[in-house]
């Protein structure tokens, strides 16, 4: 049974590294090449297969994985994208979010670039929720987000804040911790 995990760990773990390949290439759009809002929709989708929740977090078995996306931005309409897959054995549900004040049922959330200016009000409001923070923003994790996307050696890579997820009351697989960027280069000290 473990084996099993493992093999299929390291196929979804492929599929992350796959896109990050096809991202080096640059964000153009060439026949079969994801935009980049489309790949940073597919590295979101793919960190929560890879975060386990508290129980209390879904109501049933089988409700929905709820991924948010709040302020402008073209990752918001790719994660629609996704809308009915099956992430842990559950459907994903999108939904679009105009203020903070509607992210309590969310167990995901993508906050854009765009709400840069009030990103540190946004995450003091989102302490302690278990919920998954993930943005494009700069320097996102050192603000106190869960993960961070960020475009390196000319291609999307992550950034994970082990103590914010710790907050959140989140668990992130060690698989999805060996390809942050930042845990590689520092062993674990963030």
């Amino acid at each position: 049974m473990a084996a099993r995990m493992n093999s299929l760990a390291l196929r979804c773990l492929a599929v992350l590294l796959a896109i990050a390949t096809i991202m080096a290439a640059g964000s153009t759009r060439a026949q079969g090449t994801l935009t980049e809002a489309q790949a940073k929709a597919a590295f979101v989708i793919n960190f929560a297969r890879y975060i386990e929740w508290p129980e209390r977090v879904f109501t049933t078995r089988t409700a929905p994985l709820l991924i948010c996306a709040l302020g402008r931005s073209a990752v918001g309409n790719a994660l629609e994208a996704h809308e009915g897959r099956q992430v842990q054995g559950r459907p994903v549900a999108v939904r679009q979010l105009l203020g903070i004040d509607e992210t309590r049922p969310c167990q995901v959330l993508f906050i854009a670039d765009s709400e840069e200016r009030r990103m540190s009000q946004l995450l003091r409001a989102l302490s302690g929720q278990p919920i998954l923070t993930v943005s494009d923003a700069d320097a996102f994790i050192d603000g106190g987000g869960t993960i961070g996307l960020v475009r390196a050696e000319q291609r999307l890579q992550f950034e994970v804040n082990r103590q914010a997820l710790e907050q959140a009351q989140l668990k992130a697989s060690s698989n999805l911790l060996k390809l942050a960027r930042n845990l590689a280069d520092f062993k674990g000290k963030n």
